[in-house]
């Protein structure tokens, strides 16, 4: 993680959050993202401790093997007793340069340095 900016819209319930990853792998670049997140429960001592369900949209700038461009990526999931969720699907239309057709969805989720996105896409020819 490069940034994350999270500050409470509605005290203790509802946050509003910015983010910017660098990510390595398959996809090459840098992701920022823009999170609503809900706290079931909030533990100011201890923030994993926390409960939430979040729901944004993520804007991927980089590289996929040799294409390059950058696409938007709608983000849903939860971390609920310790147990991380979170889904993602490309929005349609969202692609530029040469991910002008992309279309795709995935998952992510914790890994040792940092977060692991499992991504299936489809580039159109």
């Amino acid at each position: 993680m490069i940034d994350w900016h999270e500050e409470f819209t509605i005290e203790e319930k509802i946050a509003h959050a910015k983010a910017t990853y660098k990510i390595e792998g398959a996809l090459t670049g840098q992701i920022q993202v823009d999170y609503s997140i809900y706290y079931l429960n909030y533990n100011k001592e201890e923030i994993h401790a926390s409960s939430s369900r979040f729901e944004g949209f993520m804007l991927f700038e980089g590289n996929i093997g040799e294409k390059q461009g950058s696409f938007v990526l709608y983000d849903r999931g939860s971390f609920i007793n310790n147990q991380y969720e979170a889904n993602v699907s490309i929005v349609k239309g969202s692609g530029t340069g040469e991910f002008f057709d992309i279309s795709g969805e995935g998952t992510y989720y914790p890994a040792n340095d940092g977060m692991l996105l499992e991504l299936k896409t489809n580039i159109g020819e």
